[in-house]
């Protein structure tokens, strides 16, 4: 994953007090989580883990950026893994200790819970010599937990990051 110009379109546009950007950022947190609420008591599962994913790639992503700021040179957007990637490496390069509150839940994000989301979005359908043998109820109920897990991780490590950045770069 290599930089690019901060312009480029597909780089995040970076946070700013009292910005188009972070009242727009706002509503749509505010929706997500609304969403992600009423798509578990409904059972939307698929649309949780949806959210939970974007949800838990622009808080990496608004980290990752804060510590690069005034680089010229920014990440586009990118997948969870990817930007969980990112994040660790640069906190490593210029030795940022992240809190075990976050490395810890974004470690179960990459390591664990993208790939039962992985199963359910991209695989729910799909039928291998491996998983012959898990019927329709035993997939929906991987894809009820993948959700309810990711539903826990989004709210956690926006909790987590945003106050890390808070006292970070107060």
């Amino acid at each position: 994953m290599k930089k690019v110009d901060a312009s480029d379109r597909n780089v995040r546009i970076p946070s700013e007090k009292g910005s188009q950007q972070n009242d727009l950022r706002g509503k749509l947190y505010d929706t997500a989580f609304a969403r992600i609420d009423k798509g578990l008591a409904d059972g939307r599962y698929f649309e949780v883990i949806a959210l939970a994913d974007s949800i838990i790639t622009d808080r990496v992503q608004s980290l990752a950026q804060d510590i690069i700021r005034d680089e010229p040179e920014q990440y586009r957007w990118m997948s969870v893994g990817g930007a969980i990637e990112v994040l660790f490496r640069e906190v490593k390069t210029r030795n940022i200790t992240l809190p075990t509150e976050i490395r810890k839940p974004l470690t179960d994000v990459h390591q664990v819970w993208s790939q039962k989301r992985n199963i359910a979005s991209h695989a729910f359908v799909v039928v291998t010599p491996k998983n012959l043998d898990v019927g329709v109820e035993e997939r929906l109920e991987n894809v009820k937990v993948a959700a309810e897990e990711g539903a826990k991780l989004a709210r956690l490590i926006t909790n987590e990051i945003d106050k890390f950045r808070r006292d970070l770069f107060a």
